[in-house]
């Protein structure tokens, strides 16, 4: 379980995790946010992206997603590992965009075994390692059941759950997509003994890009900037959303995932508030606050004053800088 005393697991999660490697778990392909996580993590200096690991679906052809991006991005340095599959989703609308890349063309390394190469990479670590969490947490069972000595060398900061709020910032929570997928996936999460920190659908769910924040990613001429915006438009194209543009001072679908990008950096203590809340995960995917036998999680539960608009011009700053210079 979980440390029992509240204060140690805020002293704990907040901890800077500047030059910690970091792990990125992802449902890429489907929804565009994961896809905006990656650029963000990429592009962000005070993180070390050492695996990203596809989960859920079709695990193989998310990875494809994962290699073309890297290698369009020049960092085809990183590792990527395959996840565990399940035959619950389909592979996404990214998929046809990464048609033209195989696996086999990618010139890093691609680990069959995904959940095998995360766990070696936490033990051979001299640090704790970061695992941001963007997808459902179909890999979390298999990494504890084959590997649980690498449980206390972990913190996880993910997007999951719902509190105060559901989708579109309604007042009535929801089973959020990732904790639904799987519940019981979702609950070895969060009852696992590392410090886990979570931007429910309460902070994650209202970040959107428009006016001068989209801007900046359309005219971002980096390596990575065009390239997201080019899959962006074919990802409009493709996944019948109603709310995809390229117009200057339009406006983005929801960016669920970046935001746990954002619990990794201490920018995040200046935009958000936290508390520490015991969550239980419901047999129908609903993250339910129970004192009794919930697991204590520290919670990005609101955001401060102007932290929102705040968050959103960094996010697309970041992502549109030449971090090169």
């Amino acid at each position: 379980m979980p440390p029992a005393s509240a204060l140690f697991l805020v002293v704990a999660s907040l901890t800077c995790c500047f030059s910690l490697p970091v792990i990125i778990d992802t449902d890429i392909g489907t929804d565009f946010d994961d896809s905006v996580a990656l650029a963000f993590a990429i592009q962000s200096t005070d993180l070390d992206v050492r695996l990203v690991v596809s989960a859920t679906g079709d695990t193989r052809a998310r990875a494809r997603v994962v290699t073309k991006y890297l290698t369009a991005y020049g960092r085809d340095d990183i590792p990527i590992g395959i996840g565990v599959p399940d035959n619950k989703t389909a592979a996404g609308s990214l998929y046809g965009w990464a048609a033209d890349f195989n696996l086999s063309n990618y010139k890093g390394t691609v680990y069959s075994d995904g959940v095998d190469k995360m766990a070696s990479i936490i033990k051979e670590s001299n640090q704790t390692v970061l695992i941001i969490a963007i997808a459902p947490a179909t890999n979390f069972p298999s990494l504890l059941q084959r590997f649980p000595e690498v449980a206390n060398r972990i913190e996880v900061k993910a997007m999951s759950g719902s509190i105060n709020h559901g989708y579109a910032n309604s007042s009535h929570p929801a089973a959020e997509y990732n904790v639904q997928h799987c519940p019981t996936c979702s609950s070895v999460m969060y009852k696992a003994s590392w410090n886990l920190t979570i931007t429910p659908l309460d902070t994650c769910g209202v970040v959107t890009l428009s006016g001068s924040s989209w801007d900046c990613l359309l005219n971002g001429t980096n390596g990575v900037a065009p390239v997201l915006m080019e899959s962006w438009i074919y990802w409009c194209l493709h996944s019948g959303s109603g709310s995809c543009s390229v117009t200057p001072g339009s406006h983005t679908d929801v960016f669920y995932d970046p935001v746990a990008v954002l619990l990794c950096l201490p920018l995040s203590l200046d935009l958000m508030d936290f508390k520490v809340l015991k969550i239980r995960i419901t047999e129908d995917g609903h993250t339910v606050i129970d004192n009794n036998e919930g697991s204590s999680t520290l919670v990005a539960i609101s955001w401060k004053g102007n932290g929102l608009d705040d968050f959103d011009q960094f996010l697309a700053t970041t992502i549109a800088i030449d971090s090169s210079s």
